[in-house]
């Protein structure tokens, strides 16, 4: 008699979640999944920064005008990515436009809406005792990753199975090029991580964008002392991003209707702060804002 109550329990549970399907079907209304990731800035989900991530912040303005979905978030591993929106419905608010700077796998199956976001492509984040030695492989203000990678008294971080540039792809794929390179694997804090294997003495730098220093340093309230270092293999390009969405007939629907509603909210003052926060170097402005509109806006699809 006792377990009555338990196994009364686990039917009603099993009804409502069988319920919220035809909810759903009643309302015609298909399901959008929106896929996020453990990375700051572009998804802050903990303290004072709390929704103000820059894919966070599109990804919540296009959900409040695409009205004609239901829209639900599943979190995911960054490794997982490209796999997951190849084999089921979904979106991610955070890829390269085009899939420009990813590996062929990972384009197939897969489209992308019209430009969201510019962003600098990686460079180095070095600990202040390491930027002399680095300085080594610099000229006229950039470093000569290739020749840095050679260094076995310095030592860099990646992580394997990340998507990075075109550029570098190649060279983190051959473990020769890598063999003195600390590899960093795990799903959770992706720029916290970072910063804690510095911190421990265990790397010189890790290679990302410059976009996690000015997180670091925003969530801390502080500079930190880290220096952040452009590279050679980088010098004169920049990134697009975009959504990504499934090739099917929904995310083929969904990037339409998305893409009607970035020809609004790309002029809105709410998408360019969170641009400017978190994705515009210091002292570049003129040069952002200029691509903003030049290279950005006109891309309609």
């Amino acid at each position: 008699m006792r377990r009555r109550p338990t196994v009364l329990a686990a039917l009603m549970i099993g009804a409502l979640f069988s319920f919220c399907p035809s909810i759903a079907a009643q309302e015609g209304k298909p399901v959008l999944t929106w896929l996020s990731i453990d990375w700051q800035p572009a998804w802050i989900d903990d303290g004072p920064l709390k929704g103000a991530g820059y894919a966070q912040t599109v990804e919540r303005m296009l959900q409040e005008r695409l009205t004609g979905y239901s829209h639900q978030r599943r979190e995911i591993t960054n490794v997982r990515i490209y796999s997951v929106l190849q084999n089921r419905d979904a979106c991610f608010a955070a890829s390269p436009y085009k899939g420009a700077d990813l590996q062929e796998n990972k384009r197939r199956g897969i489209i992308w809406s019209a430009p969201s976001y510019i962003y600098f492509l990686h460079g180095l984040i070095a600990k202040p005792e390491a930027v002399v030695k680095i300085r080594q492989y610099e000229k006229d203000g950039y470093v000569d990753f290739a020749a840095l990678m050679e260094d076995e008294t310095i030592i860099g971080a990646f992580q394997p199975g990340r998507s990075y540039s075109r550029w570098l792809n190649p060279m983190f794929a051959d473990p020769e090029k890598t063999r003195t390179m600390f590899k960093w694997s795990g799903d959770a804090q992706l720029t916290q991580s970072m910063f804690r294997l510095m911190n421990a003495g265990r790397i010189d730098y890790f290679v990302d964008y410059v976009i996690m220093l000015k997180y670091h340093e925003a969530s801390t309230g502080k500079p930190s002392g880290y220096v952040y270092m452009p590279i050679k293999e980088h010098k004169g390009f920049l990134g697009l991003g975009a959504i990504a969405c499934s090739d099917t007939p929904l995310g083929r629907k969904a990037i339409e209707d998305i893409n009607s509603v970035l020809k609004t909210i790309r002029q809105s003052s709410e998408v360019r702060e969170v641009n400017r926060r978190w994705l515009m170097p210091k002292e570049q402005e003129a040069e952002y804002w200029r691509m903003w509109e030049t290279e950005l806006l006109p891309l309609e699809n």
